[in-house]
């Protein structure tokens, strides 16, 4: 047998686990993120007019890994979770206890500790009305030696 072929085969073999290996961890990667959250409502407060907050809390959180608050922004909603497993939040972090208060559809976020993800807005409809609330964060570190 000529080493030409022998060495394609083994070649052809190792390129398609390598691509195999790739499918499958893309394919966990996009699970995990996609996942169906297991989170409890925390809180909820109205902050204007037409901009309700809520703060959701990951339940599987172990005893190594930090408590995950999910915030969002939408109407008064009244049954919240099942709305906002199908909507992103405009903030994670690792503390519910954040300062939030809003003047009109301008919100001003002011946390203390880790924040994960970020975005300065949100959209939502209040009844047919777009409602888009701009999103101001102001965040500081918490003290890791405490």
């Amino acid at each position: 047998m000529p080493t030409g072929g022998f060495s394609f085969k083994w070649g052809h073999r190792a390129l398609t686990i390598a691509l195999l290996l790739i499918v499958i961890v893309a394919g966990l990667l996009w699970y995990s993120e996609n996942a169906a959250r297991v989170d409890r409502i925390f809180s909820q407060k109205q902050l204007s007019d037409s901009v309700w907050l809520y703060v959701t809390k990951y339940q599987d959180a172990g005893a190594t890994d930090s408590d995950v608050y999910r915030y969002y922004l939408n109407k008064n909603l009244a049954e919240p979770m099942s709305v906002l497993q199908k909507t992103a939040p405009f903030l994670q972090a690792d503390t519910g206890d954040a300062t939030i208060t809003a003047v009109g559809d301008h919100v001003l976020v002011k946390l203390t500790g880790k924040f994960y993800s970020f975005t300065n807005s949100a959209f939502f409809y209040d009844g047919k009305t777009p409602v888009m609330p701009r999103v101001d964060l102001n965040a500081t570190a918490s003290n890791p030696w405490k």
